[in-house]
């Protein structure tokens, strides 16, 4: 395999495990689900000149996981799997054809509605519903069974005595979600992208009480573990389930050709937004549960079912202006703003081109009408403009030489896609750099959001970061909607951050491509910030997660006085520039690791976490530098690669709890 393959594939990688987290355990996806799955085809593409072992460890061969971390966990009887999708009926006629060949006969299929919601998985005992988890990484789920309760149409107790787990999508229905997305703006919260995302994000909520206020509602249409199943087919389960009082869509139709198919799909493609819930394609299984289990399933998906999705609904609108909003570290991005059209369930009236290439890509001109999608229901985007129907006066768009906010003049990066202000005294800029600073990943400071920030510099409470420090809480007590409560709140907030670790502190700086995981990397190496800035580049490059780009980014940052004026700032205010390590003992001191497969009594992130606490070091590949491999179940290409290298010692997860014990 040449290097520009696998360079290609492990980019690749990165990329789409970077996606899984976005959309699985934070609900904040960045990209369609159609450009997501173009992704993971071009990976299973390359990936094909691998070797079974080494395609093992591929975030395509995986589950996505919601799994988040420190939640209690309970494993599932039956593992929960990822459907394979299909995007045309081309494809879906394949699928049809290859399950065809392998029964060697024909069989039924149940085409039901498949809808765009949370994965839940609900366990019922003698007729008890003892707990709900989600699907987490498909072995084990989160403990969710409190939020569970609080959705109505969710039965406590069911007429079936023996042990069972059912499974369904829990949604937000369309009316409740823009209710919802209402009520956000008027609190100045961030609004939700979608109803999918709204209810992942609702089921994770820690206070049962805002759950219910949610409303959210489920549909099923599975089992997965099961004692004395009374049917033995899909379409079978789907009237059973209804029976005991679990809601199901009711529109599942048992089809015996390709053509009755087509046309389910093709009709409910026509009506999918006369539905009071959203969905976002159609489910093709094989009727037959005996058929199934011969068919079995791949590491990811079953073979005898697919998800035909639905092609994303384009509309034409007139482009008003284009704006352009400046971010914390000076980026311009573009963003059309539009006359509003409803698409895909919701009214739209923005959508980002990104940078000045995409607007000379599409050749936008003031007043066009443009072609627009909310590509996988998720993210506006404008698809193309539409020339003749242009005015011939039409003024071609620009984009601008200076800075929208400040007027000083733009610079393009290295690569020359992105724009940037240079002057880091930009009040755009500004405002940015207190939000991050203030933001959750960073000192997470309670409160202090945007409209607040927004208000505190209009005000002139504050000008820098160092400013949030040195509040007159009684002063702000007096502004408006605001009060000595809210006032007293913040100021708890703001002292509390001062205890933030120094890698938290390093990322809240907003230092460019220094993230916080590369911020923890960066704080454990040196320890503190005196050490840091002594740091050539040739050092910074030593550290793990580390290169040159980001390397040149740290010293560029540090060599602005005003940076460095901020540094001491903060530290004269009590914040902690020194790392504290969490090491309970230096047992592992030294020594390297990293796991491959699944663990039998933790997750992957507890061992690593369990490993640094006792002075050990995680390391992302396998190399002569790796001491240790943890080894657990179904381990993938690592522990191939690892048997050939003699240095390396593969352990198994209790012959490392037992040395811990030992100590």
């Amino acid at each position: 395999m040449n290097e520009d393959l696998k360079r290609e594939i492990e980019a690749l990688r990165q990329e789409i495990e970077r996606h899984n987290v976005l959309y699985y355990q934070l609900a904040n996806p960045e990209i369609p689900d159609y450009e997501y799955d173009q992704l993971v085809r071009r990976l299973q593409e390359l990936e094909r000149q691998l070797d079974e072992a080494e395609r093992s460890d591929s975030p395509v061969e995986k589950v996505g996981s919601d799994l988040s971390p420190g939640a209690k966990v309970i494993t599932h009887r039956q593992r929960m799997y990822s459907l394979d999708n299909a995007y045309s009926l081309s494809e879906l006629d394949q699928f049809l054809f290859r399950v065809t060949a392998d029964l060697a006969t024909e069989t039924g299929w149940c085409a039901e509605l498949k809808i765009d919601g949370f994965s839940i998985n609900l366990f019922y005992n003698n007729g008890l519903l003892e707990y709900a988890t989600t699907r987490g990484d498909g072995l084990e789920g989160e403990d969710v069974t409190a939020n569970v309760r609080t959705i109505a149409s969710i039965p406590q107790t069911i007429n079936f005595r023996s042990t069972i787990e059912i499974r369904g999508e829990i949604y937000i229905p369309v009316e409740d979600f823009v209710k919802l997305n209402e009520s956000r703006l008027a609190n100045e919260e961030k609004p939700f992208a979608n109803p999918r995302n709204a209810a992942a994000g609702s089921i994770k909520l820690k206070s049962s009480e805002e759950v219910k206020q949610r409303h959210l509602s489920a549909v099923f249409y599975s089992v997965g573990y099961a004692d004395n199943l009374p049917v033995h087919s899909q379409s079978e389960l789907l009237n059973w389930l209804q029976e005991l009082g679990f809601p199901t869509s009711g529109k599942h139709l048992l089809c015996h050709s390709a053509e009755q198919i087509h046309g389910y799909c093709q009709q409910w493609e026509n009506q999918r937004y006369s539905l009071p819930y959203e969905i976002d394609g159609v489910v093709v299984k094989v009727d037959d549960f005996n058929l199934q289990k011969r068919l079995g399933f791949t590491a990811k998906s079953p073979k005898w079912a697919v998800a035909y999705k639905f092609k994303p609904e384009e509309k034409e609108t007139r482009l008003l202006e284009v704006q352009y909003q400046v971010g914390r570290t000076g980026a311009v991005t573009p963003v059309a703003i539009l006359e509003p059209v409803y698409i895909s369930g919701s009214t739209v009236s923005r959508a980002t081109l990104h940078n000045e290439e995409e607007i000379r890509r599409l050749d936008l001109h003031e007043g066009d009408l443009v072609r627009i999608i909310k590509s996988g229901e998720i993210i506006p985007k404008i698809l193309s403009v539409l020339p003749e129907k242009r005015a011939a006066e039409a003024k071609e768009i620009r984009f601008p030489a200076s800075c929208p906010v400040c007027g000083s003049e733009l610079n393009k990066d290295a690569e020359g896609a992105i724009t940037y202000c240079p002057n880091t005294g930009c009040p755009a800029q500004i405002q940015r750099r207190l939000e991050h600073f203030a933001s959750r990943n960073a000192m997470d400071i309670t409160g202090l959001g945007e409209s607040l920030i927004a208000r505190l510099l209009e005000e002139k409470f504050i000008q820098t970061i160092a400013d949030i420090y040195e509040l007159d809480y009684q002063r702000l007590a007096q502004l408006d909607r605001l009060g000595s409560k809210s006032a007293e709140n913040l100021k708890q907030a703001i002292e509390a951050s001062k205890q933030r670790n120094f890698d938290r502190v390093l990322f809240a700086l907003g230092i460019r491509y220094v993230g916080s995981i590369t911020a923890r990397h960066l704080a454990q190496y040196f320890g503190d910030i005196e050490s840091l800035l002594k740091a050539d580049r040739e050092t910074l490059v030593n550290v793990s997660e580390v290169g040159e780009k980001i390397a040149d980014a740290i010293l560029g940052h540090f060599s602005i006085p005003a940076n460095l004026e901020l540094v001491n700032a903060l530290r004269d205010k009590g914040l902690n520039f020194s790392y504290r390590s969490e090491q309970s003992s230096e047992i592992l001191s030294g020594k390297t690791f990293l796991i491959t497969g699944t663990l039998e009594r933790h997750s992957r992130k507890e061992m690593e976490s369990l490993i640094m606490q006792h002075g050990g070091k995680i390391v992302s590949g396998v190399s002569a530098a790796l001491d240790y491999l943890i080894v657990g179940n179904k381990a993938g290409s690592k522990l191939e690669k690892a048997r050939k290298i003699p240095s390396i010692r593969l352990i198994s997860e209790d012959d490392l709890l037992t040395l811990l014990e030992q100590t």
